[in-house]
């Protein structure tokens, strides 16, 4: 199931367009469905895809960002947010009149759409009702591990993460209370991921049990505890959607 936010970013400008896309689409688990140049033709747009997330320019020739919330306001999702992105700061009281979630300035850097996009996250958090239908539990799998001669089963529940040993060209799993158990040598990553849906590759030498999760920080993901210290869990960029995806969907 996907679970990528829909984006549309509106500017005049085709290199201003690509950058935000290139910055939203390789560090966040978003998705770019449109673009327009101009408001009056990304109305019609917005209306048809209904968008997560909008982005908008203030200062454009023939409709201006402002006057583009105007004419969508009662046209998409009441959950739909709007973000103004400008060069100029002196638009900010204008976007807080219209209700626009956020403000970004030009040019973005990364860092600036990181925190955009978290606040964004913790505001959907916010907008998940309190009383929910209780999905059913998955069934976890249960893991066999050889061991120095010792099979010895194991439930997901029980994993923090998979670790690929260069040395020994073996996948190994090391668990919450801190045991380290080696894999059958014809395990591979495709292996380990068929156990649980709650393991998610980070990066080619690691894999993580998402339940177990507490924060990822940039490049970085920190479990609960008792594993709270560890440091060596890098998050690759061709990962980084797909974690990021399953930890908003806890």
């Amino acid at each position: 199931m996907e679970r990528h936010i829909r984006a549309f970013i509106i500017d005049d400008s085709v290199v201003a367009v690509e950058v935000l896309k290139r910055i939203l689409e390789s560090n966040h688990p978003v998705t770019v469905v449109g673009t327009a140049y101009d408001g009056p033709t990304a109305v019609g747009q917005v209306i048809e895809l209904q968008p997560d997330l909008i982005f908008t320019d203030v200062e454009m020739p023939s409709m201006t960002g402002i006057e583009f919330c105007q004419q969508i306001r009662h046209q998409v999702k009441p959950n739909t947010k709007v973000v103004f992105y400008t060069a100029h700061e002196k638009y900010m009281i204008d976007a807080l009149h219209l209700q626009a979630f956020d403000y970004l300035l030009k040019p973005p850097t990364p860092e600036d759409v990181a925190m955009l996009m978290m606040r964004y996250y913790e505001n959907k958090l916010t907008e998940i009702p309190t009383m929910q239908t209780v999905a059913p539990q998955r069934r976890q799998s249960i893991i066999v591990i050889n061991a120095t001669g010792e099979h010895i089963v194991l439930q997901a529940s029980e994993v923090a993460f998979f670790r690929f040993n260069t040395d020994r060209k073996q996948w190994e799993v090391i668990c919450c209370d801190g045991n380290i158990y080696c894999l059958r040598s014809r395990s591979n990553s495709d292996t380990i991921l068929d156990y649980s849906a709650d393991f998610v590759q980070i990066h080619k030498s690691y894999i993580v049990n998402i339940e177990h999760v507490k924060m990822i920080q940039e490049s970085q993901c920190f479990l609960k505890e008792p594993l709270q210290d560890i440091d060596e869990l890098k998050v690759s960029r061709n990962y980084k959607r797909s974690l990021m995806d399953a930890f908003y969907a806890l």
